[in-house]
């Protein structure tokens, strides 16, 4: 099912907020930037902006996930208020990951929207950031988990990194239940008790009753990770879908 046009339930707040946004820089003729928006806020952006106002999208490198908008009523080159700080660290005493790093720095009292990406590939991790919570995550940062770092200012980082891979799935139906069922591996009983129990999130709102996805619609679920429903990829002889997915790394 192709929709380009998302369901703005559970974003309410978000969408007021960015509505006066665009109201007050429109009347201002002033350009304003947002903290890190999620992909889904980022396409409810897209869908509200006015014709005539410009948007661009930066979040440190190209497949950035969580991006900082610069909106504007007139064109101008935009303004990012985004640092790179990056740090090596010992992978023999402790693979991180990135739910590690993203615990560390929340420890740190640090709202997650004034994060953008957390990159741990290999032995190297990137923090995406606003510029004012730079200096604070240099000075107070120095371990996660049992690992010990130092961070560094680092925006000329040439970050190559997908954070995804895509996977194929076989289901019955776009139902939510029935893609938790098979993305989780379990029954569609179990994962319609994961969705009465608000363990499953779509285009990061709990889901409250069983639907049907539409194209980019994101889910996570719980203890499982996050994924993106792309497309039906074919149809078997059985009339089964074939999904094209993204998981994410």
């Amino acid at each position: 099912m192709k929709n380009n046009q998302m369901n703005i339930k559970g974003q309410e707040a978000f969408l007021s907020k960015i509505k006066d946004q665009l109201y007050s820089s429109k009347v201002r003729n002033k350009p304003f930037l947002t903290f890190f928006l999620t992909p889904v806020e980022v396409r409810i952006l897209d869908q509200i902006i006015p014709k005539d106002m410009f948007v661009s999208y930066y979040g440190g490198y190209a497949q950035a996930q969580r991006q900082v908008a610069f909106v504007s009523p007139f064109e101008m080159t935009p303004a990012f208020d985004v640092d790179i700080l990056s740090a090596s660290y010992d992978s023999r005493y402790k693979v991180l990951t990135h739910r590690d790093l993203l615990g560390a720095l929340m420890h740190l009292g640090i709202e997650r929207n004034r994060i953008g990406d957390l990159i741990v590939d290999q032995d190297k991790i990137y923090i995406i950031c606003k510029k004012n919570l730079s200096e604070f995550i240099q000075s107070n940062l120095f371990q996660i988990g049992r690992c010990h770092v130092s961070f560094s200012l680092d925006n000329d980082a040439q970050i190559h990194y997908l954070g995804y891979e895509i996977i194929n799935v076989g289901v019955a139906s776009l139902r939510v239940d029935a893609i938790v069922s098979a993305l989780k591996h379990c029954s569609r009983s179990q994962s319609a008790t994961m969705i009465n129990q608000g363990l499953i999130k779509v285009n990061d709102v709990v889901l409250e009753q069983n639907c049907q996805l539409c194209n980019n619609d994101f889910v996570s679920i719980r203890g499982v990770g996050r994924f993106q429903f792309i497309e039906v990829s074919h149809t078997t002889k059985k009339d089964r879908l074939v999904l094209q997915v993204k998981k994410f790394i």
